[in-house]
């Protein structure tokens, strides 16, 4: 299984001189998620994340990059326990400087990342998938038909103490 290099960027002049970098990612390479993506090898190193990282110098007046990720990861249904993709389309801006900028509220809109001469790009997009990565994985509404084979269906049950009304009356 072989390990793609790892991508490194420095964050500040990736954004001021508004660079672009798009690929993709082998799902091996991402260690913490492949451990959470308990599925056949074969499989995992067949799965890959595309990404686009762009660099922009004055969007929010300062420089940030904004990330867009592409992935559709291999999971178990917890419903049926059979396997599945989970299809993720994330878009992510962050603001990048030594300090954490002035009136920065963390809003769910905006991240900040410290200005770094190596950042790791996967690294970033590795954190972004195991927070969108749902806890319990299920096939969607659209899919549920290959659950319902397994899942209990609710409905009328007969009263188990109907038998003994039936055996009341015929003992009177």
């Amino acid at each position: 299984m072989a390990i793609m290099k790892p991508l490194l960027i420095n964050n500040l002049e990736f954004a001021v001189s508004e660079q672009i970098v798009s690929g993709s990612v082998e799902l091996t390479s991402l260690q913490r998620l492949n451990d959470l993506l308990v599925l056949k090898i074969e499989r995992q190193q067949t799965a890959k994340i595309h990404f686009t990282l762009i660099g922009e110098a004055k969007k929010f007046s300062q420089p940030s990059l904004h990330l867009t990720i592409d992935a559709e990861l291999p999971a178990i249904c917890q419903r049926c326990l059979n396997e599945m993709k989970v299809p993720l389309k994330l878009d992510f801006d962050y603001l990048i400087s030594d300090s954490e900028p002035a009136g920065f509220d963390e809003s769910d809109d905006l991240d900040w990342l410290e200005s770094a001469r190596e950042m790791h790009v996967w690294e970033v997009i590795e954190d972004e998938l195991l927070i969108a990565f749902p806890i319990a994985p299920v096939h969607s509404a659209v899919n549920q038909q290959e659950c319902i084979q397994y899942t209990k269906q609710s409905g009328e049950k007969p009263n188990p103490f109907a038998v003994l009304k039936d055996f009341a009356k015929k003992s009177s």
